[in-house]
């Protein structure tokens, strides 16, 4: 009967620990991200904002151009305080030419004060982000000062 009453008690306590520890915030399996929300406009080579341009960020969430150019992207990335971003023309003609695809790494410059736990780093912002796209015609030729 002793043996029995011990055995309860450690069962008891192998419970309540397991509860504890299940409402700690414990750090989970792989890599760090952080969320980010990215505001820019897309222009030409000569300064003109481009409308429809296709923007992704590596996952299944798509935004485009409005009319005056800007977008607004929202994401989670891998690594840090860097999103990569692809800027791409899908409409051709329809707005003002075809335009090359592009893919670019932004830094972040602000990071949103928030909860950070496990491998949840912060939410991170970067505005004014201006893109140039180059016609698909043209080529491009390296700066002969480098």
């Amino acid at each position: 009967m002793m043996c029995m009453k011990k055995m309860l008690r450690y069962s008891a306590f192998a419970l309540l620990a397991a509860a504890l520890l299940s409402c700690s915030k414990a750090e989970s399996i792989g890599e760090p991200y952080m969320l980010f929300e990215i505001h820019g406009i897309v222009m030409d080579q000569d300064g003109n904002a481009i409308e429809g341009i296709q923007v992704s960020g590596g996952n299944s969430d798509v935004v485009k151009t409005n009319v005056n150019g800007r977008f607004s992207y929202h994401g989670r990335s891998v690594p840090m305080t860097v999103a990569r971003l692809t800027f791409e023309d899908k409409d051709g003609d329809n707005n003002g030419g075809e335009f090359q695809k592009l893919t670019v790494d932004v830094e972040m410059n602000l990071k949103i004060e928030g909860e950070e736990y496990g491998n949840f780093k912060g939410k991170y912002f970067a505005q004014d982000v201006e893109i140039r796209l180059f016609p698909k015609n043209a080529t491009i030729s390296p700066d002969p000062e480098l």
